[in-house]
């Protein structure tokens, strides 16, 4: 288990879900519990301290981009400690006790309404770096987020015509 709750909620901050699609998988949420210690422990700070804590203006830092369109793109170069030391001020005990290992990962994300980040995939760009492999993978989540707002426009209209009588 990845020890990332479903939503991640800090004080004045940004609530953070994993996208869902129409059979309950979560592309993100599945790709992050396949990483390694490190990059999980990486992806689990970026998320909770960075993105939760910033949302969309995470794009006016050197974790952030904006792609366009309304997805976004979290970039993560440190490991979870260095995350915590760097951005939050926080000490780090486990500095010296984790094997080094580079982290380079990109995490697709949209918005959902108000003060809400939808997780759409992600992906390692220090095992995959070619700009074909980036630009497949940012194809992939514009089409989760397709899905999403198609599903939540669907969503919309059965709830405007009201129950349907039998």
């Amino acid at each position: 288990m990845l020890g990332v709750p479903s939503f991640v909620m800090t004080e004045g901050g940004w609530e953070v879900e994993f996208y869902a699609d129409e059979y309950g998988r979560e592309p993100c949420r599945e790709w992050a519990e396949g990483l390694s210690p490190v990059k999980k422990a990486a992806f689990k700070a970026a998320v909770e301290i960075v993105l939760s804590g910033q949302g969309i203006d995470v794009v006016r830092t050197e974790f952030g981009k904006a792609l366009g369109d309304g997805l976004y793109e979290l970039r993560i170069r440190q490991s979870g400690d260095e995350i915590r030391q760097r951005v939050a001020g926080l000490p780090s005990h486990d500095l010296g006790r984790r094997p080094h290992e580079a982290v380079l990962l990109r995490v697709f994300f949209c918005t959902d309404g108000p003060r809400i980040i939808l997780l759409m995939s992600g992906y390692d760009k220090g095992r995959h770096s070619s700009t074909r492999r980036q630009s497949k993978e940012i194809e992939k989540a514009r089409t989760y987020m397709r899905a999403h707002r198609e599903a939540k426009q669907r969503a919309a209209k059965a709830a405007r015509r009201g129950p349907r009588s039998v």
